[in-house]
């Protein structure tokens, strides 16, 4: 049976509670009844967990926010933490969101037509430092043949990209949509690698080192792989809508 949820926007937030302070209420009061926010906390540090039951408990009771807490100790990846933020989803469309980026009525209206005809869309202003690089969507279906975003990947950095350059590889066509009504909340570097525990390098060089070699890594990996990822995916325990959980690396979902 087809799922209910039309589209799932995929949000996984680490230490940027301030981000979803300005953006999470925006978003939800402009999804339709048959749309979703599934949210993964990725053992935040900052009261995120607290902050959304106390404030948006009438969303996950009525199934528009979807929210996961990850409570095994685990280290932050961005392929990680979105995969596990589709995973949990309930749509038959999937769209990455990041914590920092606004969805308006023009943007679910433009995103609606790429569901209809079931193509992948990227809603990419062209700009590389605006934040709406990640803004990636496709069929349910063709995420989880691809394996998701590639987890064997550094903590972060050019995930995005790869994803999108596996599903060309597949000649699949990818709708591209004009920019976000909204601009997304600017970010530092520093913000950006604000999750990642590594001392030894300051946060320019930290990140550039990670985008380098996962550059170097995803054209490898497409040139001897192809497109398609089977490694499985991380085990993640935790709190889904409250209920304690386990998901497996063949996605497979059970209480503990």
């Amino acid at each position: 049976m087809q799922p209910s949820i039309k589209i799932s926007f995929c949000v996984t937030c680490c230490n940027r509670l301030w981000q979803l302070k300005q953006t999470l209420q925006h978003n939800l009061d402009n999804l339709p009844d048959d749309f979703e926010i599934t949210l993964v906390d990725y053992r935040s540090p900052d009261g995120l967990s607290e902050w959304i039951w106390d404030n948006f408990k009438v969303y996950i009771e009525r199934q528009k926010l979807n929210f996961f807490e990850v409570k095994n100790d685990i280290s932050w990846n961005v392929s990680k933490a979105k995969n596990l933020a589709h995973r949990i989803s309930n749509g038959q469309y999937l769209f990455n969101l990041d914590a920092d980026n606004f969805i308006s009525a023009e943007d679910i209206a433009l995103i609606l037509k790429s569901y209809r005809l079931n193509f992948p869309l990227h809603q990419w202003s062209g700009v590389w430092s605006d934040g709406s690089y990640g803004r990636i969507g496709m069929p349910r279906s063709l995420f989880f043949k691809l394996g998701g975003y590639d987890e064997s990947m550094m903590p972060m950095g050019g995930q995005d990209t790869d994803l999108i350059e596996r599903i060309n590889r597949l000649r699949v066509a990818i709708s591209k949509l004009p920019p976000p009504k909204i601009k997304a909340i600017e970010n530092t570097i520093e913000d950006k690698v604000s999750q990642v525990n590594y001392l030894s390098k300051n946060s320019a060089d930290l990140y550039a080192v990670f985008n380098t070699l996962n550059q170097h890594q995803s054209k490898l990996r497409l040139e001897t792989e192809g497109a398609l990822r089977q490694d499985g995916f991380a085990t993640f325990k935790g709190l889904l809508n409250g209920k304690p959980i386990i998901i497996d690396g063949l996605n497979e979902i059970r209480s503990y």
